[in-house]
């Protein structure tokens, strides 16, 4: 999902914080050492997430010209992540666990010594398969320190935020109409009249049900 390619479908965040002057000059180091680390069969971790380029996501040598353009910062946030199907380890588990019966001369195995050996399969799939990347790009205007990011997934909401927060030390702040109306700079009168808003349905119920009737009848 993305800025370049895709459907223009986005969330609004605005950018909080102390903002440094000169942002691409303060802010290389800090974003690649959040550059996406892959993930790795051996290891316990099943998903990873980090920057990487906007136009390529199996980019991973960021520098000054693929992320800064005029007044735009622009990163793609890629997630990687071990899907194994169902059945296959399912089947390889099976047959994992009737080797290690033969071999110790048992029935059955333990808890500890099943959960040894389904990690022990888990690993081994891991380094037949490709992990499963998507990557999801950020666009931030450092004029209007408006931040666009191509999802509307709340996990990937907090993932970006957390993600930006560790990176640039500033917070992205989902747009709503609270957050409109405060940076809108309303006085007293004006927030009074805005925190006593109370949702209004433009639906007529009854009108909607009794046209539904209809046309399940005619």
């Amino acid at each position: 999902m993305g800025a370049l390619t895709g459907s223009l479908t986005f969330s609004r965040f605005f950018v909080q914080g102390d903002i440094p002057e000169d942002v691409p000059g303060t802010t290389l180091k800090r974003i690649r050492a959040q550059v996406f680390q892959p993930l790795i069969a051996e290891e316990d971790t099943a998903e990873k997430h980090g920057w990487a380029s906007v136009e390529d996501p199996f980019d991973l040598e960021l520098d000054h010209e693929k992320i800064f353009f005029n007044e735009y910062v622009t990163l793609s946030v890629r997630i990687d992540r071990w899907v194994i199907p169902g059945p296959l380890l399912k089947a390889t588990l099976r047959e994992a666990e009737q080797k290690a019966l033969a071999k110790r001369g048992t029935e059955r195995l333990g808890r500890q010594a099943k959960a040894e050996l389904k990690d022990m399969v888990v690993k081994k799939l891991r380094k037949q398969l490709v992990p499963v990347t998507k990557s999801i790009d950020l666009v931030w205007n450092l004029q209007s320190n408006v931040a666009l990011f191509f999802s509307h997934s709340k996990k990937s909401h907090e993932l970006v935020q957390e993600l930006f927060e560790k990176t640039f030390r500033l917070q992205l702040l989902l747009e709503s109409p609270g957050t409109a109306a405060d940076r809108r700079g309303l006085d007293d009168a004006g927030l009074g009249i805005f925190e006593n808003l109370v949702p209004t349905s433009l639906a007529n119920t009854a009108t909607s049900t009794q046209s539904t009737e209809k046309e399940l009848l005619s």
